[in-house]
């Protein structure tokens, strides 16, 4: 850990898996402008010392022992404290999601999100501009409460099956990068799955979607 008393954007870690937070402190140990305060194993751990260091952020795991991510946020919306909670985790089902964004998270990453999309969302976090906006939050709740195929849900879904990747999804409806995530997530969500093969061999089983 680098010593909290060089100048940065200061982060409380907590996490529960020895190996998994040795890789967040790893990639945080590379960015000059990031000072960890802090290692927690538990959400009570983390409490501890988010009172002790105060920091700027707190990267959270959802699922911790004693106290999960979802209570300590809690905690910091109750108690005032300035720390901007960020999700990190392996959860992405619509009740962790919409449970996370009610609580307070200012941002919800998964774990196999990139080094620099990591640092990017929390220097984002740290400037005051949450990763998750007022419209995101209503929309992402309202995506998951809605069982529904939409017609731009079917249009990608046909590009999945046809083997498109992100960007060519973005490039053929005209859609940014992030727009593309998100309308991805909502259609897995919908369909109760979490990878493109899944959603493909769904749509075509069930009839959403003609092939040939």
């Amino acid at each position: 850990m680098k010593q909290a008393d060089k100048p940065g954007i200061t982060i409380l870690v907590a996490e529960d898996h020895p190996i998994v937070a040795d890789g967040i402190l790893a990639v945080l140990g590379k960015a000059k402008d990031i000072v960890v305060v802090g290692r927690a194993r538990n959400g009570e751990e983390a409490i501890g010392l988010l009172k002790l260091h105060q920091p700027d952020i707190v990267l959270l795991d959802l699922r911790m022992p004693l106290i999960d991510g979802i209570g300590v946020m809690k905690w910091i919306k109750r108690t005032g404290s300035n720390a901007r909670p960020i999700i990190l985790t392996m959860y992405h089902g619509e009740n962790d999601v919409s449970q996370a964004i009610q609580a307070g998270a200012n941002a919800y990453l998964l774990k196999d999100t990139s080094p620099s999309e990591i640092l990017k969302t929390i220097r984002r976090v740290h400037r005051g501009k949450a990763a998750i906006s007022r419209q995101r939050r209503a929309s992402e709740v309202s995506c998951m409460k809605s069982r529904d195929l939409k017609p731009l849900d079917l249009e990608i879904l046909a590009l999945i099956v046809e083997g498109y990747d992100n960007r060519r999804i973005g490039l053929q409806l005209g859609l940014g990068t992030d727009a593309v995530k998100y309308h991805l997530r909502c259609l897995f969500s919908k369909l109760g799955v979490r990878k493109r093969a899944a959603a493909a061999r769904q749509a075509i089983e069930s009839g959403l979607l003609k092939i040939g």
